[in-house]
C-alpha cells in the first residue's frame, strides 16, 4: 500500500494450506526467522530499483 511517494507498507504472507497437517506439525510456526523478512524486504528492494531503472533507460 502507498505510504507517499516513496514509502510503501509491505505485507509478507505464506499459503500454508497444501501442506498436509502433519508437515505443518513437524515445521513449528513461524517457520523462518525474523532476518528471513529482512532478506525479502532487501530482494524487493533490489528488484524495484531495476525495474525503475529499466523503465528509465527506455
Amino acid at each position: 500500500m502507498p505510504l507517499g511517494p516513496s514509502e510503501t507498507e509491505v505485507t509478507l504472507v505464506y499459503d500454508w494450506s497444501a501442506v498436509p497437517q502433519h508437515i505443518r506439525d513437524h515445521v513449528g510456526f513461524p517457520p523462518f526467522g525474523p532476518d528471513h523478512l529482512t532478506n525479502s524486504l532487501q530482494h524487493l528492494a533490489e528488484l524495484v530499483a531495476v525495474a525503475s531503472s529499466d523503465s528509465t533507460n527506455k
